[in-house]
C-alpha cells in the first residue's frame, strides 16, 4: 500500500522487516523524511524502528537515480512483558516493553499470562491499567500475597531494682562502697520478675494461594529448680520471694539465697561454707576459709584467708596478706580472693584477686596478682590510684593514674586476653563430657524400653523422656557457652591500658600477643595496638 505515489512500504518475510520502495517517473518528485513518516502512519506503523543511516541511504538514493530503488529501512516490533514472582513468593511484578510501530500489550494478555502461571491472589488491574497507559514499566507490583504476621516468644522482665546510691557519712569515706555493687536483700512476697506468655504468629498466604506458615514460637517457662521462689498463688506469671535473702537474676527466673551475719570469720566463728551470702561486720582474718554462693561483703579487712563467691566481693577495708607471699608464698600466708561476680576494695596488697567481671579499688594494688573477667580500675574521681608490682591483667582494659614505682618494680599488666578462659572452657567441656555419658545411659534405658515395653510400669517412661528433654537443653546451653568461651580465647580489639599520670621504668604493657617494655618512666596515655604494634598517646 501507499500513501505518496511511487512510494510503497511493506513488510518483508518473516514479516518484522520494513522495505521502502519507490519508482520514480517523469515530473514525480523523489520522497523525502515527510512523505516517508506519512507511508509509516497509512500503514499504521507509527513508532516504528528505523534504521537512521538506512533512512538517509534511501532518501538520498531516491533523489540521485532514474530507477527503482528498494531497500530495509527498519524494523516492526510488537510490544513485550514479562512476570516475575519474588523470592518469597508475595508479589508478582510487571515488566512492560512498548512497541515499535507493532501491537501493543493488552490488559487481558497480562491477566491471561498471570492466570497460566498459577497466579491466584488478586490481580491490581488498575496498576496495570497505569502501566499501559504509561507505556513501559519495570517491576511494577500488579499482585500481592500476605505476608505471615510474626509471633513474639515468651519475655521475662526483671523487677529487681538495685540498692539507692548511699550518702557519703564523713570525709574519711571519700567512696561509698555500697555505691559500686552492695548487697541487694529481699523480703518475702517480694515481686521478682513477669513473665510475658508468647504470642503465636498468623499465617499469610503466597500469591499461588498457598499458606505461608508464621514462624514458630517458644512459650518458655520459669527456669525450673529455682530456689527460695515460687510463683504468685494470685497470679503464676509473676515470681516472688518466698525467703528473706539475696536475689539473683537468670536469663528466665531469679534465685534467692539466704544471708547470713558475723562479727568476724575467725577461730571462734570457723570456717564459712553454705549457699546464700555474707556480711561480716568485722575482718575475715588470717588462715580462714569463706566458700558461698552469693556475695561477701566485708565491713573490714580480708587478711591472708581464702574466699570464694558465687556473686561479688565488697570489702570497706582492703585486701591484705602477708609482705611479698603473693607469689609463692604458703597457702596460710597469702591473701586468696575469688568471685563469679566483681570485686570491689579500698586496696591489694600481697594477694591473689580473681573475679569473672570487674576489680575495682580505690587506692592502689601492691605486689599482687589480679586478674578480671572485664576490667581493672584503680583509683577514683577524688584520688588518683596506681599499680606496683605483680601482675595484673583483664580482658577489656585496665585503668589507672600510676603504673609502676620510682624504683623501677618489676610491674605486667595485661589487656586483651581473658585470663580465665582457658580454665574455663575446660571446665565447660569437662561438664559437657558428664551430660554426654549421661545421655548415652538414658538413651540404652529409652532403646530397653522400647523393646520390653511390659518393663515400663508407671510413669517411668514419661519421667525417661522428661530428663532426656532436660538433658538435651542442657547440652545446648553448654555447647553455646563454650563458643562464647572460645571467643574470648581471641584477642580483643577494643582492649586497652589507660594510665592516667605516669608509667615508671619497669613495667612490661601487653596488649594481646603484643609486648612493650618500658625501661625509662613516660608520661601516661592510652596504650592499645595500632597497626600491630603497641602505641602510648
Amino acid at each position: 500500500m501507499t500513501a505518496d505515489a511511487g512510494l510503497r512500504l511493506e513488510l518483508s518475510q518473516p514479516g518484522d522487516q520494513v522495505r521502502a520502495c519507490f519508482t520514480p517517473e517523469p515530473g514525480r518528485l523523489p520522497p523525502d523524511r515527510a512523505s516517508l513518516e506519512n507511508c509509516l502512519a497509512y500503514q499504521g506503523w507509527q513508532g516504528a524502528r528505523l534504521n537512521a543511516a538506512a533512512v538517509t541511504g534511501f532518501l538520498t538514493q531516491c533523489q540521485l537515480t532514474d530507477r527503482e530503488i528498494d531497500a530495509v529501512i527498519g524494523n516492526i516490533l510488537d510490544g513485550e512483558f514479562e512476570l516475575e514472582i519474588t523470592a518469597d513468593k508475595l508479589r508478582l511484578l510487571l515488566t512492560l516493553v512498548p512497541p515499535e510501530g507493532g501491537q501493543p500489550i493488552t490488559a487481558d494478555e497480562i491477566a491471561a499470562a498471570a492466570a497460566s502461571m498459577g497466579v491466584a491472589a488478586l490481580v491490581d488491574t488498575a496498576a496495570i491499567g497505569v502501566a499501559l497507559q504509561a507505556g513501559s514499566c519495570e517491576g511494577r507490583e500488579i499482585a500481592r500475597g500476605v505476608a505471615p504476621v510474626q509471633g513474639t516468644p515468651a519475655r521475662f522482665e526483671s523487677l529487681v531494682k538495685p540498692p539507692k546510691p548511699a550518702q557519703v557519712e564523713n570525709e574519711d569515706d571519700r567512696v561509698d562502697l555500697r555505691d559500686l555493687g552492695s548487697l541487694l536483700l529481699v523480703n518475702p512476697g517480694t515481686a521478682l520478675m513477669r513473665r510475658t506468655p508468647a504470642r503465636s504468629g498468623k499465617d499469610g498466604m503466597d500469591v499461588f494461594g498457598k499458606p505461608i506458615p508464621a514462624d514458630p514460637v517458644v512459650d518458655t517457662p520459669f527456669a525450673s529448680e529455682l530456689t527460695g521462689v515460687a510463683a504468685d498463688p494470685n497470679n503464676p506469671l509473676l515470681l516472688i520471694a518466698v525467703i528473706a535473702g539475696s536475689p539473683r537474676v537468670l536469663p528466665n527466673g531469679v534465685i534467692v539465697s539466704p544471708v547470713v551475719d558475723v562479727e568476724a570469720v575467725d577461730l571462734h566463728s570457723g570456717n564459712v561454707n553454705f549457699d546464700g551470702s555474707l556480711r561480716v561486720s568485722g575482718d575475715i582474718r588470717t588462715g580462714m576459709s569463706v566458700r558461698v554462693t552469693g556475695d561477701v561483703v566485708v565491713q573490714g579487712t580480708i587478711e591472708a584467708a581464702s574466699v570464694r563467691a558465687g556473686g561479688d566481693v565488697i570489702v570497706k577495708g582492703g585486701i591484705i596478706g602477708k609482705a611479698e607471699t603473693a607469689h609463692g608464698g604458703a597457702p596460710s600466708e597469702i591473701a586468696s580472693v575469688r568471685s563469679k561476680g566483681s570485686v570491689h576494695a579500698r586496696f591489694i596488697q600481697n594477694a591473689i584477686v580473681e573475679a569473672d567481671a570487674e576489680v575495682n579499688v580505690e587506692s592502689g594494688i601492691r605486689q599482687s596478682d589480679v586478674s578480671a573477667g572485664q576490667r581493672v580500675v584503680v583509683g577514683t574521681s577524688t584520688g588518683p590510684g596506681s599499680i606496683s608490682g605483680g601482675r595484673t591483667r583483664a580482658l577489656l582494659g585496665v585503668n589507672t593514674a600510676t603504673l609502676g614505682a620510682p624504683a623501677g618494680t618489676a610491674t605486667v599488666v595485661q589487656v586483651g586476653l581473658n585470663p580465665f578462659a582457658d580454665e574455663q572452657k575446660a571446665e565447660l567441656e569437662a561438664r559437657r563430657r558428664k551430660v554426654l555419658e549421661e545421655q548415652a545411659k538414658l538413651q540404652q534405658l529409652v532403646a530397653f524400653f522400647a523393646k520390653h515395653p511390659e518393663r515400663a510400669t508407671g510413669d517411668i517412661r514419661e519421667k525417661a523422656r522428661a530428663t532426656m528433654y532436660k538433658i538435651n537443653r542442657d547440652l545446648f546451653e553448654l555447647d553455646a557457652e563454650i563458643a562464647r568461651v572460645a571467643e574470648q580465647i581471641k584477642p580483643s580489639e577494643q582492649a586497652v591500658i589507660a594510665v592516667g599520670r605516669r608509667i615508671h621504668g619497669g613495667v612490661t604493657l601487653q596488649v594481646g600477643h603484643k609486648v612493650l617494655k618500658v625501661m625509662e618512666d613516660k608520661t601516661g596515655g592510652q596504650v592499645r595496638v595500632v597497626d600491630d604494634r603497641i602505641t602510648v598517646s
